[in-house]
């Protein structure tokens, strides 16, 4: 019965959509922006380019959508969204991988307003969800697929990119104050305002929990694991009279997380922490010749990342203390250039950048001392690429075609390409495809790590291709999709006992994303996606920890002052590995389906009123095996506009 609700979810949806009466939306929205599909996104060209003109399968949650679902974290958004499923050890806070369309959570470039964040002193290079804030977010963009040409390493399998907010004019302050279960405070204030041709944003925001048991229920997890995570962010825009403009934008966040040694390992850990604080900037100026037609950025970024993680003896480990430290810096040039052609438009640019990181790790325990020391490493990439896109929205065809070179000072060269064309067949359908490859260079730990690096290793490859069908319904009032993908991942680095790091797997990822949407009436939204993913790895198996069968039903109600949403989001079975016995064998986790309700009520003009129930209905599940997860949890808050 679980198995069928997507399917039941998009064939309702579906059925409504070819319905539903000619209703006229509220005015002043757009209808499909709360079905993820924005009019205009920037990802996929890397510059402003309407959907339309867009073969890329590419989702995006807006501002709008934020407020009506009240996430309170970039992940809660990312969720539910097709094609994107996501693993988190134990409750908020802990270690998170985000999975696109069955790829490593390695192979996913993440950018938050053009910085790259991805952390280059983790082993695989991934990027940590975990508390990432959404108070001062914008908008957040997924396009999926290999993306090397325009975005280089890291893109394998897609870009993640998060755009914060930006100043206004009036001056506006807000206020957001919540309360729930587990311990949860959450308090969040945003500032916004201009003066003459500058605009500026000021966000700060302070999240802290008792949690609950990073080590599963049935495995004895009892001790709460809680959270302190506290971020500042703020960005200047100068844009003068005239064809230039001057952006800075800075976020630091620092987050203390309880850990635990996980189900298999030793259960609850009362004294095991981690620490970890991430900074980031990005500098550009922009300048638009030819009376608009060229238009250059010039920008520096800096990412940051400095964890660590302490471990003192407790009654059930009088022996075990560790510590560990793990920096990682990452710096970035780019010179962008956009120029308008006669029927399209030529993307170009070249980038250089510099990342490094160190680590060290001390323990003792009843097995005696241990210690591992990853010295400061470094290495350098420099790419450039050029991109065509011909054709436009109200064209028959429009299409990309790019193609990048890349140096890496330790394995040379790497090339990638991609084509993407889109065929309207009609005034409300349209037909897109897209084929293009991927690399991901070593991590510095993979290269450089004293024990098990090996210098000589090369560049992770992808290719991948996807075939999808969009149709509009009902004057824009509905909209049904489908995206048929498949990619397949070769020179995968892995480890192996006891030689180390070595290209060593192939794998592959394939499978369909459908969507529908539907505006049966000027105050009800529904929605609903459904993925399906079927991966292999070299021993024929699937992947670990990505589902086969995963989809999404949302009900929104907004008929003015009071408005809810009510999403039921399905993870289907999944594969994990058993670690209490040596070697690990192959489990499968139970699928799981989780209700989240959100609602708000507009006492006045700057008085509203918050509300929502994670999991409501108690469901009992884990995203990694031996981890808890949240119970039924229920928040309030109230929100002021100053």
């Amino acid at each position: 019965m679980r198995r069928s609700l997507p399917f039941a979810a998009v064939a309702l949806v579906a059925a409504l959509a070819a319905e539903a009466p000619a209703q006229t939306p509220a005015a002043g929205r757009d209808t499909l922006a709360w079905f993820h599909a924005p009019r205009i996104v920037v990802t996929a060209n890397r510059g402003e380019t309407p959907t339309a003109a867009v073969a890329s399968s590419i989702s995006a949650v807006d501002r709008e959508e934020i407020q009506r679902r009240r996430y309170r974290t970039v992940l809660e958004a990312l969720r539910d969204l097709p094609g994107v499923h996501v693993a988190r050890n134990g409750g908020a806070g802990g270690v998170t991988s985000v999975f696109l369309r069955g790829a490593e959570s390695r192979h996913t470039l993440v950018l938050v307003d053009g910085v790259e964040v991805n952390d280059p002193a983790s082993p695989t290079g991934a990027y940590d969800f975990g508390l990432l804030p959404i108070h001062d977010v914008e908008r957040i963009e997924v396009l999926r697929g290999p993306q090397s040409t325009l975005y280089g390493s890291a893109a394998m399998g897609g870009v993640i990119q998060v755009f914060t907010r930006r100043g206004d004019v009036p001056p506006r302050l807000s206020l957001v104050a919540e309360a729930g279960s587990a311990g949860v405070r959450h308090l969040e204030a945003t500032a916004s305002g201009g003066v003459g041709a500058v605009r500026g944003f000021a966000s700060g925001s302070r999240r802290t929990a008792g949690g609950v048991s990073a080590t599963a229920p049935r495995l004895g997890g009892a001790e709460a694991d809680g959270f302190e995570s506290t971020s500042f962010a703020g960005r200047a825009d100068w844009h003068p009279a005239g064809p230039s403009a001057l952006g800075l934008v800075v976020r630091f966040r620092r987050d203390e997380v309880d850990l635990d040694q996980g189900g298999f390992a030793g259960g609850d850990d009362p004294n095991f922490a981690g620490e970890a604080e991430e900074l980031s900037a990005r500098l550009e100026g922009r300048v638009d010749l030819l009376e608009g037609r060229w238009s250059q950025t010039l920008a520096a970024t800096l990412a940051r990342h400095d964890r660590s993680t302490r471990d003192e003896p407790d009654a059930d480990r009088p022996e075990d203390r560790s510590t560990g430290a793990f920096d990682a810096h990452r710096w970035k040039v780019e010179w962008l250039h956009r120029l308008a052609l006669p029927g399209g438009r030529l993307t170009a640019g070249v980038e250089t950048e510099e990342e490094r990181a160190r680590s060290r790790f001390e323990s003792e325990s009843a097995f005696g001392p241990f210690e591992s020391v990853f010295p400061q490493e470094s290495a350098r990439t420099t790419g450039a690429f050029v991109q065509h896109e011909g054709g436009g929205s109200g064209d028959a065809l429009a299409w990309s075609v790019g193609a990048r070179w890349d140096t890496h000072e330790r394995f040379g060269t790497a090339v990638t390409w991609r084509v993407a064309p889109a065929l309207r067949l009609g005034p409300d359908t349209r037909l897109r495809a897209t084929y293009g490859t991927g690399f991901m260079a070593p991590t510095l730990f993979q290269l450089f790590d004293p024990q098990f690096g090996d210098p000589a290793l090369d560049p992770e490859q992808s290719r991948g291709w996807d075939v999808g069908l969009e149709r509009e319904l009902l004057e824009g009032r509905a909209r049904i999709a489908a995206t048929w993908f498949s990619t397949r991942f070769d020179d995968l680095i892995a480890f192996e006992f006891p030689d180390g790091y070595r290209n060593a797997e192939t794998a592959s990822a394939n499978g369909l994303e459908a969507a529908a949407s539907a505006w049966p009436a000027a105050a009800l939204r529904l929605s609903a996606s459904y993925t399906h993913t079927r991966t292999e790895g070299d021993d024929g198996e699937a992947l670990l920890r990505r589902p086969r069968h995963g989809g999404e039903l949302t009900l929104a109600w907004d008929p003015g002052a009071v408005g809810m949403s009510v999403t039921a989001r399905f993870v289907g079975e999944r594969q994990d590995l058993d670690f209490s016995a040596f070697p690990a064998a192959r489990v499968t986790l139970d699928a799981f389906t989780l209700v989240r309700v959100a609602a708000s009520w507009r006492l006045d003009s700057r008085l509203e009123l918050l509300g929502r129930i994670e999991n409501a209905f108690d469901e009992a599940y884990e995203e990694v095996l031996g981890f808890g997860a949240p119970g039924r949890a229920l928040h309030l808050g109230l929100g002021i506009d100053l």
